[in-house]
């Protein structure tokens, strides 16, 4: 182990096993997190029968939590001082306390009114919580385990394909594995519960896996200066990040809300059974193992920033325009859109888990200090609250275009439906594209900054012209 770890430090590069082992945590967490934004506000509406309104504003109050346990947990696994790591003890100790959150929050107890309410609050706010404590220090681990540009792709792509891969499972399984425990039982409800059990304790093996095999492999675990305040007067004035976090931020927002809406949309739009709604997720999550390792081919050629607009452009121009010809019964052209936007779709959470590292190098520049636990807190603030907010807008558009749970709905709702799943992803793309165009971020000026960042470590003199971009 210390042979692996030194050779990681000399050149940047790391074991196999260490790389494919640090994405377990991605797949435990993405099992239960995709669960959650793709259906979630289904199971509240036509499962639980809560107004889509009420629904939302659950998620916007586990929201307001979330925004500021992320950047406190992100400052907590900073300052940790442990033989065992800064970041790998929270993976560990989490494991049991998220997979019993992950049953909570698709459970539900029958309770009445504001009480029933109060619970989901309660439930999501706990998973929110245990989420943070997973994956704020786990994202801030890839960029202490490697500071080479190409090398931190890598990870990404592992983290990319272990996330969908588990993607798949939670899109093609959940609605079939809550029918069928539902139906053994006669209750939807318990069915819903019982999938939501397993997924939880599934999720703890390869949470472990991540623990044990990326032990000694921290390479930076020197003292650390950083307060609350650092949030302000450092990470918002990273201009790297603020790009990035921004480019990352519209595309989650278009991820959402495709995914919370394509639920819809089969089921009424195209008049698909819960099989056959199942079979197009599928589809989805499917097709973007297919797209991993041809994104990573293309960004090894034309980077990280040009890939990811190459992408993200085509999901844009596939969901505007195609998803409005759609018509109950053209199903091999709904699995043609789909199969496009997958690579749009995959693309995205690469830029975050690639390219804020790579940022963090900018602050490490201008301070002398590591500080990835607090850039990676306020990306996930950032992560979790698109979910919210999108969750909570589309539960807004579904009751004012008229929607009624698990019945007819009206034509005017229909078209609501399609327009929102057409034109609202490509907005919130449009918007990620701008942005991704304006990161100065490139492979050679990242290089230019690490040779900066050792030059004054050393007290040498070094070229700032190069980085001043980045600055």
């Amino acid at each position: 182990m210390a042979q692996e770890s030194s050779k990681a430090k000399d050149t940047g590069k790391l074991p196999f096993s260490v790389n494919f082992a640090y994405g377990g945590a991605e797949g435990a967490t993405t099992l239960a997190w995709s669960a959650f934004y793709v259906f979630y506000l289904y199971f509240l509406t036509d499962i639980v029968h809560m107004p889509a309104s009420t629904a939302g504003l659950i998620m916007m109050i586990a929201t307001i939590w979330d925004a500021v346990t992320d950047p406190a947990v992100g400052i907590w696994s900073d300052r940790v001082k442990s033989h065992y790591g800064r970041r790998r003890p929270f993976i560990a100790f989490t494991a049991l306390p998220f997979a019993l959150s992950v049953w909570l929050i698709f459970t539900d107890f029958r309770l009445k009114g504001a009480a029933n309410t109060a619970y989901f609050i309660f439930a999501v706010t706990l998973f929110f919580t245990c989420m943070t404590l997973i994956g704020v220090p786990y994202t801030a681990l890839a960029a202490e385990m490697t500071d080479n540009y190409d090398e931190r792709g890598s990870l990404a792509i592992v983290r990319v394909g272990w996330s969908q891969a588990f993607t798949i499972i939670a899109a093609a399984c959940t609605l079939i594995l809550a029918k069928s425990f539902g139906s053994m039982v006669g209750n939807t409800r318990a069915g819903w519960s019982a999938t939501a059990a397993i997924y939880g304790a599934f999720g703890i093996l390869p949470l472990l896996l991540t623990w044990r095999f990326t032990r000694g492999h921290e390479l930076y675990p020197g003292e650390v200066s950083i307060r609350f305040r650092d949030v302000f007067q450092s990470a918002f004035k990273n201009k790297p990040f603020l790009y990035t976090l921004g480019a990352y931020a519209f595309g989650a927002c278009a991820l959402n809300v495709a995914a919370a809406v394509l639920v819809y949309f089969t089921k009424y739009n195209m008049r698909m059974t819960e099989e056959k709604s199942s079979l197009v997720l599928l589809a989805l999550f499917a097709t973007t193992l297919l797209w991993v390792p041809i994104i990573a081919l293309v960004t090894n050629r034309i980077g990280k920033r040009a890939s990811y607009i190459l992408f993200t452009s085509m999901w844009a121009l596939t969901q505007a325009i195609c998803v409005l010809f759609l018509k109950p019964g053209m199903d091999v052209f709904l699995y043609v859109i789909i199969v496009l936007a997958a690579g749009g779709v995959t693309v995205i959470p690469f830029i975050a888990w690639s390219m804020i590292p790579d940022a963090v190098e900018v602050d490490e520049f201008k301070t002398g200090q590591r500080r990835e636990g607090l850039y990676f807190g306020i990306t996930g603030v950032i992560q979790k609250a698109a979910v919210a907010v999108m969750l909570w807008l589309v539960g807004l558009i579904l009751s004012w275009i008229g929607y009624v749970a698990d019945a007819k709905q009206a034509p005017a709702t229909l078209t609501g439906i399609k327009l929102l799943f057409a034109w609202g992803p490509a907005l919130f793309l449009t918007l990620s594209i701008t942005l991704s165009i304006l990161l100065p971020m490139t492979r050679e000026r990242h290089e230019h900054l690490k040779e900066a960042i050792m030059l004054k470590k050393e007290g040498k003199p070094f070229d700032e012209e190069r980085i001043e971009k980045l600055l």
